[in-house]
């Protein structure tokens, strides 16, 4: 099968009303290796919990059904591993070879994982590509119907030429159950929500959408001075649900909600930093700024251009206070459908996110100096119920 033809199933639909980015029939979100790699570390450093097996689990969940989707009636076996090797590199995580998978070895030959780890987290004492193991697990199962095991033998993060994997078969446990329920969900469509008159949004909303956004010869995806990937809702949902229900276990719960906010600010400031120094911003934004707040609602447009939903500004202290709603963040709908209704707020990414969003846009000095300066709230969250979440930033000190 001729390239062309398998991008075609891979095409990004964007749903406008929503502000959801679907491809092969999955909601994805861009998302930077600064986050992506940071999150892995924070679940995988846990000592209490067994983070690597949450981080191996979701992606082979989420994955089998995500191959699935993408295979056609009537593909070839050639082609359903083509279909496998062409999602992974096309969502942004690298280049898998499955030439030899029947024999029992995967090589990688560049790494979005492995990537993060080298932009910021330095030479790991492990092996990392601990999502690349889940994914083929899950892509195994389905284009081959075949429960196996992928282990990491040799890791690019420790000086290794390359990521090379083995394939265990004669695996008898099943796969990571998906458990997540059928949802009917009606976000509020209006709000008393600030608009800046300088700020085209749907004009940032359609030259984004317009991006090629969409792995190179390399499977990777840089942009804005980051390295992104088109991640899963359901992948991120997964993990950190589950990392909340074990440290909630272990009575470390409230720990492991300061760490998920945490991580999200740090993308936050870094991933921002690269949009507002980009080409794009400069081409496309900077003409529409009149005044000191036009970036931040051109930041919260970009936001809903990205995959996480619709945020709105709901009030505004400039550099002091902030109120954003979020009428439809996948991680209160994910609660939702995982776990059902909850008693207390989930979007602890969405918190931190709002909060480093807020610190570039009024702060100064380096990212390090921002970092902690605002604090977040969440005042409501659909996943306990309400109609909308609401979070509050303000500043610290």
């Amino acid at each position: 099968m001729e390239i062309s033809s398998l991008a075609e199933r891979l095409v990004l639909r964007y749903d406008a009303a929503s502000g959801r980015r679907v491809i092969a029939g999955k909601d994805v979100l861009l998302h930077c290796h600064h986050y992506n790699a940071r999150l892995q570390r924070t679940v995988e450093s846990a000592d209490l919990v067994d983070g690597k097996q949450l981080i191996v689990g979701a992606a082979e969940c989420v994955f089998a059904e995500h191959v699935e989707q993408a295979l056609r009636a009537g593909d070839s076996m050639a082609v359903r591993w083509a279909v496998a090797e062409r999602l992974y590199a096309h969502l942004g995580f690298g280049r898998l070879d499955l030439s030899r998978v029947a024999e029992g070895v995967v090589v990688a030959t560049a790494s979005h994982f492995v990537e993060g780890w080298f932009a910021g987290l330095g030479r790991p004492e492990r092996m990392v590509c601990s999502f690349a193991e889940g994914y083929l697990q899950g892509a195994v199962y389905a284009v081959a119907g075949e429960r196996v095991y992928v282990r990491e033998v040799e890791c690019m993060a420790q000086g290794a030429p390359m990521c090379r994997f083995t394939v265990e078969r004669g695996r008898t446990e099943p796969l990571a159950p998906n458990t997540k329920r059928p949802l009917v969900f009606r976000p509020r469509e209006r709000g008393e929500w600030l608009r800046s008159p300088a700020i085209d949004e749907q004009a940032i909303i359609d030259a984004l959408v317009a991006m090629p956004v969409a792995g190179g010869e390399d499977g990777l995806i840089p942009a804005f001075g980051v390295y992104l990937a088109c991640m899963p809702a359901d992948f991120y949902n997964r993990v950190c649900i589950g990392f909340l229900a074990e440290m909630r276990r272990v009575g470390r719960g409230a720990t492991a909600e300061r760490l998920l906010a945490a991580e999200a600010e740090y993308c936050a400031l870094n991933t921002y930093r690269g949009v507002m120094s980009s080409p794009e911003w400069e081409g496309l934004v900077t003409p529409m700024v009149r005044g000191p707040d036009d970036p931040l609602f051109a930041a919260m447009t970009f936001c809903n251009a990205l995959g996480f939903g619709q945020w709105h500004i709901a009030g505004l202290e400039p550099g002091q206070r902030m109120i954003v709603e979020s009428v439809n963040g996948y991680e209160a709908l994910g609660a939702l459908a995982y776990l059902g209704s909850t008693s207390t707020p989930h979007c602890h990414g969405h918190k931190g996110a709002a909060a480093g969003i807020f610190a570039l846009i009024y702060g100064s000095g380096p990212l390090s100096e921002r970092f902690g300066t605002f604090h977040t709230v969440e005042e409501t969250c659909i996943a306990c119920g309400d109609p909308v979440c609401r979070f509050r930033v303000e500043r610290l000190g």
